[in-house]
């Protein structure tokens, strides 16, 4: 995108958001002057410090447009490299409206005022368009005309508005959902079976979400309503609950199980009718472990993986839907201190993802490295013996491998920060949530076992999320082994058995003239170079020649197994492939 454009509309962004901003801080101000908010500050009725974050994320943007403006070649660079940072901000922004909420909701225990509401939703739109205008002016294209001399300076610049990284990215994300989508279309025929799938997951999602909820019921029975009836039906209810999700969850597992064999069976069928159509050259080119690889473990692989993980990406995701209204039934406020921690963890997760995976090629490279040392010197051994060099070439091989160590402990070291943070986050998310649900509970705002119930719904939220996230890598297998099955089944032969003649009589005269063939394997070795000769029926003629001159190449080519790069092969004065390929194969 032009700099002007990006620089005009993020400029009418701040603009709005300042100007709307401002005029919800001033109809939540109640009565009182800036200076009078601003010297009487109360965390818990002001508004003053909503306001301030709009000025705050608006000086960041206001200070990237002239960035951008001024330095059409670097800016957008440097808006790329801080783009961890603008996120920091909109998450910190967004949480601390959430505690503002929160804060807000101890004074006013009804929020009825659309004014609040109103400049509660603004924030959160104008954090996402902040994070959106960040991204646009990163990707800002440079003048022609402020591009240095320098070719190295150039190309660089060039490179900062390409966005060919993100074009490959995007292309391999639609390639997945192409193929998952494809493999989903194998199991049309098994519809119904899926949708009575379906149908019992949700009863057994909706079963077990009523667990938890009958679990703090039991218990405020025997605390609070000290009652032996509420506890005894609750429990009662609980176990119908139990037995009941126990049931329906094993006629869906079965059922699922039984759709992803039949798409096993399927594919395996496609595959192998896809294979035995293909061309002789097909098979010379593809070794024959590769084939029945796909077909036996890619097709085992897909249906499993694939299978799977949709089971327990539906169950789970069914199951984490109810599971979240049933915590915003039971305490709003409570719900929003669980969701603050979500974000913190996605970022951390993301950060920690994509240093890792850098430092695992780094990993390899260093490795391919040390293997190459390891053998230049095996291969070369006498070489390495002849001058006595063999202490001189283990310390060049050990110090390729400390540099493999030393980003071992990288790799390490990231490993237990993000551990660290990870846990430290769900910590305070925990202590956070008993500490303000004690806070509740004391207010009689919530039950004691309602309290309960909320941390355990929680802990199951949070297994929920946790099978959610580990369904992509699953599914991500499943699809590279499923792209080289469909690779084999969409294939279209380049040779066709589409021959009609079937003639009821057939003498056998066969005739070769001027025939050159070359396996495609071999495009450069001609086996057989404008070889006429004739094959009389009745008579027995022998092709004797040495090993490699054509003689097995020529019965190939009788039975129209590969196509000839020149001349006709006619069998009764009619090519060869005129023949119906069945026909063929029973008179030669």
């Amino acid at each position: 995108m032009r700099a002007w454009a990006a620089v005009a509309s993020t400029l009418i962004f701040i603009g709005m958001d300042v100007t709307l901003t401002t005029l919800l801080y001033e109809y939540n101000r109640h009565n009182r002057t800036i200076l009078q908010d601003l010297k009487h500050f109360n965390i818990f009725d002001s508004m003053l410090d909503i306001w301030g974050s709009c000025l705050y994320r608006s000086c960041l943007l206001l200070g990237a447009s002239i960035g951008v403006a001024k330095n059409t070649s670097y800016g957008p660079k440097r808006l790329k490299g801080s783009r961890i940072f603008i996120i920091v901000v909109c998450l910190a922004i967004g949480i601390y409206a959430l505690v503002k909420l929160l804060l807000y909701s101890e004074v006013r225990k009804t929020i009825k005022d659309p004014w609040f509401w109103g400049l509660f939703a603004w924030t959160y739109i104008s954090l996402v368009a902040t994070f959106s205008f960040w991204q646009l002016l990163s990707t800002v294209t440079p003048a022609r005309d402020t591009l240095g001399i320098n070719s190295e300076s150039r190309a660089e610049a060039e490179d900062i508005g390409d966005p060919s990284s993100r074009g490959v990215r995007g292309k391999k994300e639609e390639a997945s959902a192409a193929t998952i989508c494809k493999l989903l279309s194998y199991t049309r025929p098994d519809v119904h079976f899926l949708v009575v799938a379906f149908f019992f997951l949700l009863l057994a999602a909706l079963g077990e979400t009523f667990l938890p909820y009958y679990t703090g019921q039991a218990i405020d029975g025997i605390v609070i309503q000290k009652s032996m009836d509420q506890f005894s039906k609750a429990v009662v209810i609980m176990a119908l609950l139990a037995i009941g999700s126990s049931f329906t969850a094993g006629i869906r597992g079965g059922l699922f199980t039984l759709v992803f064999a039949r798409l096993n069976i399927r594919l395996r069928n496609r595959l192998f009718r896809s294979l035995v159509v293909q061309e002789m050259s097909f098979f010379d080119e593809n070794l024959t472990g590769d084939i029945i690889s796909r077909l036996t473990s890619d097709t085992t692989i897909v249906s499993d993986l694939v299978s799977q993980n949709i089971n327990i990406f539906l169950r789970n995701l069914v199951k984490a839907t109810g599971v979240i209204v049933f915590m915003f039934s039971l305490s709003w406020q409570l719900s929003l201190v669980t969701f603050m921690g979500f974000p913190i963890i996605m970022l951390m997760s993301d950060v920690y993802g994509k240093y890792y995976k850098k430092l695992s090629k780094e990993v390899q490279n260093a490795l391919a490295k040390a293997n190459n040392t390891a053998e230049e010197t095996i291969s070369a051994m006498r070489t390495v013996r002849s001058f006595a060099n063999e202490e001189t070439e283990a310390d060049v091989y050990s110090e390729k491998l400390q540099q493999v160590y030393q980003l071992n402990k990288k790799e390490a070291m990231a490993y237990t920060y993000y551990v660290w943070s990870n846990g430290l986050t769900l910590l305070i998310v925990q202590v956070s949530i008993l500490y303000y649900g004690g806070h509740l509970v004391i207010t009689e705002q919530m039950t004691s076992g309602n309290l309960i119930s909320f941390i355990i719904y929680e802990f199951v939220l949070g297994d929920c999320m946790e099978s959610i996230g580990s369904v992509y890598s699953g599914l991500m297998q499943g699809v590279g082994a499923a792209e080289k099955v469909f690779e084999f089944i969409d294939r279209q032969p380049t040779m066709l058995n589409d021959g009609t003649l079937a003639p009821s009589q057939l003498e056998g005269k066969v005739e070769f003239k001027n025939v050159t063939f070359a396996y495609r394997t071999r495009p450069s070795s001609q086996v057989l170079q404008d070889v006429s000769f004739t094959l009389h029926p009745g008579k027995v003629t022998a092709l004797v020649g040495p090993s490699g001159s054509g003689k097995s190449s020529c019965v190939n080519i009788i039975e129209n197994f590969y196509p000839l790069q020149a001349g006709q092969v006619l069998l009764d004065g009619q090519p060869i492939d005129m023949y119906q390929h069945k026909y063929l194969h029973s008179v030669v």
